[in-house]
C-alpha cells in the first residue's frame, strides 16, 4: 500500500486548530512572549530616541517658548485676547519666517524659564521622552504582536485585516499626537500663561511641564484609535452601526469626560479635543457600516454553497 502525499492546506488547518485549542496556561505563555517581544521593540526604540533626546526635548519645549514670546510681544493680554492673537498667527496674519524669528529672538526672560528642581530631574525627563519616542517607533511591532496573539482565533477573512488595522493604528496615533502638539498644547499654554499677572515670576518645573505634554500627546494618540477599534470589533461582530447610533447620546457625555481628563482644565482645550472625538465617533459609525457589509458577504457566500 502506497502512502498518499499529505495536503498542505490540511496541515495548516491542523496547526491552526492546535493553536486555537491550546490550554489556558499555554495561552498565558504565548501572551508572555508577545509582551516580551513588544517590550524589546520599545526598549530598542527608546535607545534610538535617547540618542536624539535633545532635538525631541526642543520639539516639546518649543510650544512653551512660542507662547512666552508671543505673550511678551503682546504685553501680557487677557485669555480672550491671547486666543484671538493666536488664531491670527495660525491664519498667517502675523507669521514670521522661522529662521529669522529664531535668529532674532532674545533669551527667555528669567522669570519665565523652565527650571530643574532636583538632581536627577533632567535624566528622568530625558528618560520619559525616550520611552514615549520608543513607543511611537515601536508601534508597528506592538500592534503586530497583539495581532499575532489574537489572529489564531479569527476567521481567514478576518485575518486579512492585519495590514489595514496596523497601518490605520499607526496613522491614527500619529494624527492624534500631531493635533495635541500643534493645536491643543499652544492654546492651553497661552490660556494659562495669559492668566498670570505681568511681572510675576513663573518658573515652571521642567519635569512637570514635560510630563504634562507627554500625557497630552499620549492621550490624544490613544483616543484617536477609535475608528480602528470600531473596525476591529465590527468585523468580529461584537458591535454594529445601529448599536453605535443607539448609544450616541451616552457616547457624547463619555467623550466630553475623556476630553476633560486628558486636556488642561480650560474649556477651549477641552472643546478642541471633544470636537475631533465627536467627528471620530461618527467616522466609527460609518466604519462599522462598511465592516458589517463586508462581514455579511462571506456569510452569504457560505450559505449559497
Amino acid at each position: 500500500m502506497t502512502d498518499e502525499p499529505a495536503d498542505p492546506s490540511t496541515d495548516d488547518d491542523d496547526d491552526e486548530d492546535e493553536v486555537v485549542g491550546m490550554p489556558f496556561l499555554d495561552h498565558l505563555e504565548e501572551l508572555r512572549w508577545r509582551i516580551l517581544k513588544a517590550l524589546t521593540a520599545i526598549v530598542l526604540g527608546a535607545a534610538v530616541a535617547f540618542a536624539f533626546s535633545d532635538p525631541l526635548l526642543h520639539l516639546l519645549t518649543a510650544p512653551y517658548e512660542d507662547a512666552i514670546y508671543s505673550l511678551e510681544q503682546q504685553g501680557s493680554p487677557g485669555p480672550v485676547e491671547a486666543m484671538k492673537r493666536w488664531l491670527e498667527e495660525v491664519r498667517g496674519l502675523r507669521v514670521e519666517e522661522p529662521s529669522v524669528a529664531e535668529a532674532t529672538r532674545p533669551a527667555l526672560p528669567y522669570n519665565r524659564q523652565l527650571q530643574s528642581l532636583k538632581v536627577m530631574t533632567w535624566f528622568f525627563v530625558t528618560l520619559q521622552v525616550a520611552l514615549l519616542g520608543g513607543l511611537i517607533l515601536a508601534l508597528p511591532v506592538v500592534f503586530f504582536q497583539f495581532w499575532r496573539f489574537v489572529a489564531p482565533g479569527l476567521l481567514t477573512t478576518e485575518k486579512k485585516l492585519f495590514l489595514p488595522i496596523v497601518a490605520m493604528s499607526v496613522a491614527c496615533f500619529t494624527a492624534g499626537a500631531a493635533v495635541a502638539h500643534s493645536l491643543v498644547l499652544p492654546i492651553g499654554l497661552r490660556f494659562f500663561l495669559s492668566l498670570e499677572p505681568k511681572g510675576m515670576t513663573s518658573q515652571w518645573a521642567v519635569d512637570e511641564y514635560i510630563g504634562f505634554v507627554l500625557r497630552l500627546i499620549f492621550g490624544f494618540g490613544i483616543v484617536f484609535e477609535m475608528p480602528v477599534i470600531s473596525l476591529f470589533l465590527a468585523r468580529l461582530g461584537l458591535i454594529t452601526a445601529d448599536y453605535l447610533r443607539g448609544i450616541r447620546r451616552y457616547a457624547v457625555v463619555v467623550l466630553f469626560v475623556v476630553s476633560a481628563v486628558f486636556t488642561p482644565p480650560d474649556p477651549l482645550s477641552q472643546l478642541m479635543m471633544a470636537l475631533p472625538l465627536l467627528g471620530l465617533y461618527e467616522i466609527s459609525i460609518w466604519v462599522a457600516v462598511v465592516a458589517g457589509r463586508r462581514r455579511k458577504k462571506p456569510d452569504d457566500d457560505t450559505l449559497d454553497d
